[in-house]
């Protein structure tokens, strides 16, 4: 077939076309599996969740990458958690607060790392950490009665990402504070490592009690937190109190599924910038298998004129040459599904090294089935390009010079 032959003669155009077209297609695919990780990892630690109810302030941005940045706030956290504890439909009410801090080892340089403050015994039976080396934070006798004047326990736990971050481990002594010059006057010991709150923040992270993270960040004067999260004796009546609360309290309560929703929709230019990159990228595939067909078509032009004066039929010049491009888009689209893959292992490896979330990117069937119908589209449109060009060739025009 003479297309295929074209296709050997023109390699150097040929291959930068195919990688257009697997670019596409990887982009396509990898995307799709990437977008479809996120949401089933949010359904499924949600699902897992012991909380069932959030409540926030009411201009909630989760846009950031750190959870609770830009985020209205809750005052007289501690006041309004015991309240509601007092409601027998809620078991749990546990104020959270959220703030970047500076932390180091002494003689290192500082790192920003995201620091969270729970109340209670942090890494207790009764709490939402587990800890998988070391031991609990004691409960902190800092927040006394209204006022922030108690004994401090100057301990924290870390997860993993912190201690590769820090080189620290437990036992050591690290440096925190908002500010590079008030790390330098708190010293905190780290009694154990945990990840249980890895879904926070996908940065380095540092465990506080609440009332300590109040006052090393300046949130003691209002007893301000971020978020408040809500465990139910029964997951059942989650709407009825919702509702109740919302009545009751100038705050925003969401569900698990509407808090899932809204951090969806919040990160809603993340999600248009992703489909832009694919958009980009099948324009570029497009464009270059495009140009090959039409630099084919030029070369070919005197050729095509004598074919039509023979009396070829354009289903047969199609057949026998104008199938370039189709055959590019399907070669370069298989090629991009093949190395979907192992793309895929490497994004997933890195995300996992850098986040601490594991299966994230998981090629499904139909996304695969997504990237090959994208290369059929690109091939039938290349093959209509083409098609379109041969008919504007007139025969005689091009023999008179012959």
């Amino acid at each position: 077939m003479l297309a295929t032959r074209t296709i050997a003669h023109n390699k150097i155009r040929s291959i930068l076309s195919m990688t257009g077209v697997a670019i596409a297609v990887i982009s396509i695919i990898i995307i799709a599996s990437l977008g479809s990780g996120l949401l089933a990892k949010g359904e499924s630690t949600f699902k897992q969740s012991t909380m069932h109810l959030w409540m926030t302030g009411k201009s909630v941005d989760l846009s950031s990458q750190y959870l609770g940045a830009g985020e209205a706030s809750i005052d007289g956290a501690y006041e309004l958690a015991d309240e509601l504890q007092k409601d027998d439909r809620i078991s749990l009410a546990s104020p959270i607060l959220t703030e970047i801090v500076y932390a180091f080892k002494e003689g290192e340089e500082p790192k920003p790392v995201f620091g969270i403050g729970i109340r209670g015994a942090v890494g207790a039976d009764d709490m939402m950490v587990s800890v998988s080396e070391g031991t609990a934070l004691a409960r902190s006798s800092h927040y006394n009665a209204g006022r922030y004047d108690g004994n401090w326990t100057y301990e924290v736990l870390i997860d993993s990402r912190a201690a590769m971050t820090l080189n620290a481990s437990v036992g050591d002594t690290i440096f925190i504070g908002k500010t590079l010059s008030e790390a330098e006057e708190k010293r905190f010991r780290i009694v154990g490592i945990t990840d249980s709150l890895s879904m926070f923040s996908s940065n380095p992270m540092i465990i506080f009690h609440l009332a300590e993270l109040q006052s090393l960040t300046g949130n003691k004067y209002y007893d301000r937190v971020n978020l408040l999260i809500i465990r139910l004796r029964d997951p059942a009546t989650a709407d009825e109190v919702k509702e109740m609360l919302e009545t009751t309290y100038p705050y925003e309560v969401s569900t698990n599924s509407e808090y899932l929703r809204k951090i969806v929709k919040q990160n809603a230019p993340i999600l248009v910038s992703a489909a832009a990159i694919v958009a980009l990228a099948v324009i570029m595939g497009m464009v270059l298998v495009m140009t090959t067909m039409l630099l084919s078509l030029n070369e070919r032009r005197r050729e095509i004129g004598i074919l039509k004066v023979l009396g070829f039929s354009k289903r047969s010049i199609l057949t026998g040459i104008g199938l370039e491009g189709f055959i590019i888009c399907g070669i370069g689209g298989v090629i991009g599904c093949l190395l979907s893959f192992p793309i895929s292992e490497l994004l997933g490896y890195l995300i996992y090294r850098a986040v601490g979330f594991d299966g994230i990117v998981v090629i499904r069937a139909e996304f695969v089935y997504m990237g090959l119908l994208l290369t059929v589209v690109m091939g039938l449109a290349s093959t209509a390009v083409y098609m379109a060009g041969i008919n504007r060739i007139t025969p005689m025009d091009l023999l008179r010079g012959v």
